[in-house]
């Protein structure tokens, strides 16, 4: 199944089992996973955060996670202006609850900070084929060559983990 299919799915809370570590519930849980995309479902209030976890310390099984914020009353990303890609690994990763609601902080390598506040949320761990293959080469590669070489929305996806919290109140 696609990953932008398994977020839709209605039966996707059945699949797989606990992560080795839980990005809902464990601070840097997610420590030098990178940040590939997030995506905005204004409809529908919810936020998808897509990792790539071959650099992951804390999460060895799998090679793709993806947070879903469901919803989603704050979405923060603040970063200085720059040229250029960058890898944005993960080197501060929060989860708590604040006055009944789900917040996640992220801290990326060179400074850029996440921030996502929702009802609740939900945390997949996968394997992407060919996401275990090294990263295409940020200051050499064309647009399409990255994009190609990266894990993507539209990629297939195989389940191992799954988490869920909230909501609350």
């Amino acid at each position: 199944m696609r990953i932008e299919d398994l977020l839709i799915w209605p039966g996707r809370n059945s699949l797989g089992g606990q992560p080795e570590s839980d990005a809902l519930r464990e601070e840097d849980a997610l420590l030098e996973a990178a940040l590939v995309d997030v995506r905005i479902d204004a409809i529908n209030s919810t936020a998808w955060l897509l990792f790539d976890l071959k650099g992951a310390i804390n999460l060895e099984i799998g090679n793709t996670a993806v947070v879903a914020v469901h919803g989603v009353t704050d979405l923060q990303w603040e970063s200085d202006p720059k040229g250029g890609r960058s890898w944005c690994s993960v080197m501060s990763w929060m989860p708590e609850v604040v006055q009944g609601m789900f917040v996640i902080r992220a801290q990326m390598l060179f400074g850029p900070l996440l921030q996502v506040r929702g009802k609740e949320a939900e945390f997949y761990v996968g394997d992407v084929p060919g996401g275990d293959d090294a990263p295409p080469n940020f200051s050499s590669a064309s647009d399409k060559e990255v994009r190609e070489g990266m894990v993507q929305w539209s990629s297939e996806f195989e389940s191992i983990s799954t988490s869920i919290v909230g909501p609350w109140g």
